[in-house]
């Protein structure tokens, strides 16, 4: 398995495993639902809160995970640069550090999700 599979496979599992806070944590359009329900009175959005509060114990361990695999990708991320700006290969690091940029945008998402979590579920479960 090359690395390009590694790395989406490790999205994907990342995606699947936090896919669910994520539509918690979105804000609501106004009409009841969510974007893109057709505004059924909010019976998607109350199913996916009632999912998340049953599964409140996990929201923030899963989001600490998520976290720590984001961490762990920079820093391999980081090597590679390093590996490449000491071969001369300027385009390879430019196209790393757009992908470092990219991770760190989630790191930041995912690490305000962490703090937010705890209000949330106090107001919701």
């Amino acid at each position: 398995m090359n690395i390009k599979h590694t790395v989406v496979s490790a999205a994907l599992t990342g995606i699947l495993a936090i896919g669910g806070t994520a539509a918690a944590f979105a804000g609501d359009n106004g009409n009841g639902g969510t974007a893109g329900n057709g505004g059924t009175a909010g019976t998607g959005r109350a199913d996916k809160i009632a999912m998340l509060c049953e599964h409140q114990d996990d929201i923030v361990a899963r989001l600490t995970e998520r976290q720590s695999n984001i961490t762990e990708r920079i820093a391999r991320l980081e090597e590679r640069s390093a590996k490449a700006g000491a071969a001369g290969r300027t385009e390879v690091v430019a196209k790393i550090d757009e992908r470092i940029a990219k991770l760190n945008e989630r790191l930041t998402k995912v690490a305000e999700k962490i703090v937010n979590a705890p209000t949330w579920i106090a107001e919701h479960c």
